[in-house]
């Protein structure tokens, strides 16, 4: 994976010319989840990125204040830029896991996974 953005909170890399590794660690805040979030849109706009692999496995508690932010803006900005697949993996921490839950929009383009080699393989099996 080519390495193009990482933060205290994200890692964001390139696992195919069209599918974008995000990598979120750790406790997120509405501050962490809005800047990470506005860096993700931007690297998929320009890296013409189709498929996201959001993975959540490695956050640690709730981050429930910023469900509306990505609800209601990020989401639709992500599919403005392009976004056709979106891969979600869930924490197994319970309270980042519930925040994610209610994060994720009921659409055709996302789909929720708890295993990173499932979710990558149905991103790849995407056109």
């Amino acid at each position: 994976m080519e390495p193009l953005h990482t933060s205290p909170s994200i890692e964001i890399k390139r696992i195919t010319n069209h599918i974008l590794y995000c990598n979120w660690v750790g406790p997120q805040t509405p501050e962490s989840i809005t800047t990470a979030g506005a860096t993700i849109i931007q690297i998929v706009k320009e890296g013409d990125f189709r498929k996201v692999l959001n993975d959540n496995a490695r956050v640690t508690g709730p981050w429930n204040t910023s469900v509306p932010y990505t609800l209601n803006q990020w989401f639709p900005a992500m599919m403005d830029s392009g976004l056709k697949h979106f891969a979600w993996v869930y924490s197994p921490n319970i309270f980042a896991d519930l925040s994610a839950r209610r994060a994720t929009p009921i659409n055709n383009i996302v789909k929720s996974f708890y295993d990173y080699n499932e979710a990558l393989s149905w991103l790849a099996a995407k056109p």
